[in-house]
């Protein structure tokens, strides 16, 4: 019997060794090829059962591949893998030939169960912490991609199909099953109560993650901040052939472009000792690069060349150092807008985002939030000694209604000064008023009648410094004056601490205790 062969086709080493992991399982042989015109060469010699592609939509010549092989190979079943949402290409793909079309990159389940239906072979059966069905537009930059009249990919009933997608229309690829998700892949606890939950976006990203643990491939994490990018990060270096070797993270929020490339380059002075860099710090292990929006043009050029030829110069010398890190990079931002706004390189873009991770904000998590929120209350309860067993009800309703713009690292700091500060055994609305005061997506100050009283707003920075000074002695007042444990519950650092008890006669020597 011939033993059944895949062709994979992608210009991106990394991609086909993505592929390659995600269909192993499979019991199938699998090749590679780094262009279409190596691809030609493979498939003249024949025995190719089924070919898989990955394509630019943005290129004139996207489909010349898949033109070919639908005139010489008529029999031979095509998936087409698209870089970007395209739906118009999506539908010429489709009118062409290709059996499917979807966005990459997906969860391993769902290009398995479309290339086992296409072969006409059942799938092995998941991984008991494999993910199922969902939103997959939470995958990659957008969700899998397949023709607008939602049409299904694969004539019969399968373990996989395509659904219809009105929100973009597009139609996506999905699994029909759901297990349920473990925390087989979050071992610490932090990681596991940030990621593990019923949201199925984040059950998505979690089996995207697992996935892609044992590759070099680069990864982009987006997120809004406090939802958990850098435990990720963290958590793929663990999971990695890398977990022994060092995890670096470096954060380029508000820092001079001089001081992001010197702490990611290291420095060579003509005069003086030369400063290692965060790329020789992490050598062996992962490199997390937060905030890569906020690089500039320059620092995006240097960027490139290191994931593309994996050499760099320290500053101030012309001596070429070999890079030996897996890079993981952070945003907050919407790449591809910065992008077409001119902010961000293109080319960076796509060296950086063949493995995209999104994670959903805490509002968009449902009850993960009572889950998170019970979590964080067991472990402060615990660690500081206190004897709070849970939450009234109406506490749970003022969790479920605010908007959590710090996502799940507000909630964390919300619920622990709530234990710090709760008179009770139950966590009142009282005991998170002073964070979580109202529903802010409600509206603003109003009087009695139900309007706005304009005599009685304040200048927001004025308003704002009487609670954040009680907020602050609060704190104090429950940790025992202990600065440093003091601003980690409050999720700053200790200088912003020591300004702020300054601003408001907060210091030992400036207090003035009534009689």
């Amino acid at each position: 019997m011939n033993e059944t062969r895949i062709l994979i086709v992608h210009p991106d080493s990394s991609a086909r060794t993505l592929m390659t992991s995600m269909l192993q399982t499979l019991g199938v042989r699998l090749e590679e090829a780094d262009s279409d015109r190596a691809a030609v060469r493979r498939l003249e010699r024949g025995d190719i059962n089924l070919l898989i592609a990955g394509v630019d939509p943005d290129d004139p010549d996207a489909l010349e591949l898949l033109h070919y092989v639908k005139r010489k190979f008529p029999g031979l079943p095509v998936i087409l893998l698209f870089s970007v949402a395209d739906a118009e290409r999506t539908r010429e793909a489709r009118q062409r030939g290709a059996e499917v079309v979807v966005r990459f990159p997906l969860p391993a389940t769902q290009l398995r169960a479309a290339v086992a239906q296409l072969l006409g072979q059942a799938e092995p059966a998941p991984r008991s912490s494999a993910l199922g069905n969902g939103p997959t537009a939470a995958i990659g930059h957008g969700g899998p991609l397949g023709p607008t009249d939602g049409e299904s990919a694969m004539n019969s009933a399968s373990p996989a199909t395509v659904e219809a997608d009105a929100g973009h229309g597009w139609t996506v690829l999905s699994s029909t099953t759901a297990p349920p998700a473990t925390a087989s892949w979050t071992g610490a606890e932090r990681t596991e109560a940030v990621l593990v939950g019923e949201d199925e976006s984040l059950r998505q990203a979690i089996e995207l993650a697992e996935t892609i643990a044992a590759t070099r491939a680069p990864v982009l994490i987006h997120g809004e901040p406090g939802t958990g990018k850098s435990l990720v990060a963290r958590t793929l270096h663990h999971q990695s052939p890398r977990g022994r070797g060092p995890f670096i993270e470096l954060r380029c929020l508000g820092d001079p472009s001089e001081e992001i490339e010197r702490a990611l380059f290291g420095e060579r002075p003509a005069v003086g000792p030369a400063t290692a860099g965060e790329l020789a710090r992490a050598r062996g292990g992962t490199l997390y690069i937060d905030d890569v929006a906020t690089l500039g043009p320059e620092l995006q050029g240097r960027l490139l060349r290191l994931l593309r030829d994996g050499e760099y110069e320290p500053l101030g010398s012309s001596r070429v150092e070999r890079s030996d890190v897996r890079l993981v990079l952070g945003t907050r931002e919407d790449l591809v807008e910065q992008v077409e706004r001119g902010r961000f390189r293109q080319d960076l873009y796509y060296r950086i985002s063949v493995v995209t991770l999104k994670l959903p904000p805490l509002r968009h998590r449902g009850s993960d939030i009572e889950r998170l929120a019970e979590h964080f209350r067991a472990r402060a309860a615990k660690r500081f000694d206190r004897p709070i067993i849970g939450f009234a009800p109406q506490a749970l309703v003022m969790l479920r209604r605010y908007h959590w713009p710090g996502n799940v690292q507000e909630l964390e700091a919300a619920i622990e000064r709530a234990v710090l500060l709760c008179r009770g055994r139950y966590i009142e609305p009282g005991d998170l008023g002073v964070v979580v005061s109202a529903n802010p997506m409600s509206g603003g100050l109003r009087t009695p009648g139900g309007r706005v009283g304009t005599g009685q707003i304040r200048p927001l920075k004025e308003a704002l410094e009487e609670p954040e000074k009680r907020i602050i002695l609060e704190a104090l007042e429950a940790l025992g004056w202990n600065r440093q444990e003091t601003a980690r519950v409050l999720d700053i650092n200790r200088t912003t601490l020591y300004k702020k008890m300054k601003k408001y006669g907060l210091l030992c020597d400036e207090v003035v205790w009534a009689n």
